[in-house]
């Protein structure tokens, strides 16, 4: 389909998508629930009923049907007919412009550099960004793109066509790639799948994305990003069940409303995502609500965007992705958290609320923050790490420096003739003289010792510093017990 052809598609089913009524006063965009899978019989009624068949679903036992409007009634009373809702229309949740760029500080925040340390990147796990599509030449995203599907246009060519380039800033929060210029993703090296379920001007049929999710599960998808939001659709609950009991994780944006939680996010298989500031506190629009689960950086937030260039956006359209790369870096290291035998979607959902760094005046989950801001630390691979301090003729120049956040670790030092061991910890560069400790060895029969240092939700700089006969020296293990926590 040439590029003329799609602008002019555009236009034409966004006008529609706005003015259905005006647009086709005789007919009507719907979904029609069965109780049981529909097939020639259920083809046959609605062809009975002067219906034209949209889509068949595979995932739900629905059909997207365009009904003539004086039929519906008799449709609803059919005993194979469940349901019968008017088609909804779906929108990207509308970004809120920024005042000024800035580097990917909400990737930053949320420790995942701790994770890229120890290795993981987030390699292998399958992301769908359903959504206005990707910009899948641009150098940040090239490399990872992997493929998908266009719904609105039904082909395969999902690219971008968005003002706002709404689905390409969402798949680089995600995994923009670690190549030295412009941004970072959570998850840098994750697979990413464009799912085209949103036209141009960012509205999408509640059919588009019910394909997309089905789309999703057939590909084998491991987490599917969903930054958009509309009204309550049976349909799209249904798909959204049915895609998490296939264990597939949804993350979706909880609204810019302010107030309450929208669709899907709503929905208890979807995980609900709100947005925090780089104060962590709870950004104007966010909702709040009992429906959300997480909360992560979406104010301000620098992306890719269509053509090759990056922009500043704001919204829950931001956090949700911050939360799906933090899930893709979480995929590597989760275990049986619920003991059903299983490593699954349940457990990468459980261990993102087990890791989450509790926010607000309220201890544990709350409406505003749900469980907390995510954390991609506790998804560094399990590792140890060693070094020796030897004294020299300079104490400062004897010095090794470490740097530990995001997470909890287990410190000890096992002396080999030292004296003593100062151990000086700074917070955003200011000493921490609660944390600071010597640690005497001179005339001791304790040779070895063990502290645990708590760096959760923070960044710290520990200087390790050998006094003693020059020659002397201590091992430092640091094992990272984050999975412990």
């Amino acid at each position: 389909m040439n590029v003329r052809r799609k602008m002019v598609l555009i236009l034409a089913v966004s006008t529609l998508l706005l003015l259905p009524d005006l647009a086709r006063s005789a007919d009507k965009s719907v979904l029609i629930g069965f109780h049981q899978k529909p097939g020639p019989s259920e083809q046959a009624f609605i062809h009975g009923a002067r219906g034209i068949i949209k889509r068949t679903f595979r995932l739900i036992p629905a059909m997207a049907v365009i009904l003539p409007e004086e039929e519906i009634v008799a449709v609803k009373k059919n005993s194979q007919i469940a349901y019968v809702e008017e088609e909804a229309v779906f929108t990207a949740v509308e970004p809120l412009p920024g005042d000024e760029y800035a580097n990917a500080w909400g990737v930053w925040r949320i420790f995942s550099d701790v994770a890229h340390g120890s290795g993981n990147r987030g390699a292998g796990v399958r992301v769908a960004v359903l959504d206005t599509g990707i910009d899948y030449n641009h150098p940040e995203l090239a490399g990872n793109y992997q493929g998908g599907h266009d719904f609105v246009f039904d082909d395969n060519d999902p690219f971008d066509d968005n003002s706002r380039s709404h689905g390409t800033h969402v798949a680089g929060i995600i995994a923009a790639e670690g190549n030295g210029t412009g941004v970072i993703g959570v998850a840098p090296e994750a697979d990413l799948y464009a799912v085209k379920v949103l036209d141009g001007g960012g509205f999408g049929l509640a059919s588009w994305i019910i394909a997309g999710i089905e789309w999703a599960v057939d590909n084998n998808m491991d987490i599917i990003n969903l930054s958009l939001e509309g009204p309550n659709s049976p349909s799209l609950q249904l798909a959204c069940d049915a895609a998490y009991e296939a264990g597939v994780l949804l993350l979706a944006a909880g609204g810019n409303s302010g107030t309450a939680v929208a669709f899907p996010a709503a929905y208890d298989s979807v995980v609900a995502v709100t947005a925090t500031d780089s104060l962590d506190d709870r950004a104007a629009f966010s909702p709040s609500g009992p429906e959300v689960e997480l909360a992560a950086p979406g104010v301000d937030i620098l992306s890719t965007v269509a053509g090759g260039g990056y922009d500043v956006l704001s919204g829950t359209s931001q956090a949700a992705p911050h939360a799906a790369g933090t899930a893709a870096l979480l995929f590597a290291t989760i275990d049986d958290l619920n003991n059903d035998g299983l490593i699954n979607n349940a457990d990468l959902r459980q261990a993102l609320a087990m890791t989450a760094i509790d926010l607000g005046d309220v201890i544990g989950r709350d409406d505003d923050f749900g469980y907390g801001l995510v954390n991609a630390a506790d998804a560094a691979f399990p590792s140890q790490q060693s070094f020796t301090i030897t004294k020299t003729s300079s104490p400062a120049q004897s010095s090794e420096r470490v740097y530990m956040a995001g997470t909890s670790y287990e410190v000890t030092i096992v002396n080999s003739g030292l004296a003593k061991v100062d151990v000086k910890l700074f917070e955003e560069g200011a000493l921490r003289r609660d944390l600071s400790a010597s640690y005497h060895f001179n005339g001791s029969s304790l040779q070895e010792i063990t502290f645990l240092l708590d760096a959760t939700g923070k960044r710290y700089d520990v200087i390790f510093t050998p006094f003693g006969k020059s020659g002397s020296s201590a091992t430092i293990i640091i094992d990272i017990q984050g999975e412990e926590q």
